[in-house]
């Protein structure tokens, strides 16, 4: 099969990479309910901190505090 032109000439989702890591895009299944609460602190974060933050800032942080709680350095 052969990819069309407009597929492989699109930019990289996301961010540009800081470092070695590589990103991958994953789908994320919540409860509207639980939506709301982190889009509510998103808004905080850019409204005290003045810089942009997102949906994906949030889960990197919730996973990192998870990973170290559970002894999983990253």
């Amino acid at each position: 099969m052969v990819k069309s032109t407009e597929t492989t000439n699109r930019p990289p989702l996301g961010r540009p990479l800081k470092g070695k890591d590589r990103r991958l895009q994953i789908g994320v299944y919540v409860a509207g309910s639980t939506l709301d609460i982190v889009d509510n602190y998103i808004n905080k974060q850019q409204e005290t901190v003045k810089r942009q933050y997102s949906r994906s800032d949030f889960v990197n942080e919730a996973l990192e505090l998870y990973l170290r709680e559970l002894g999983l350095e990253i």
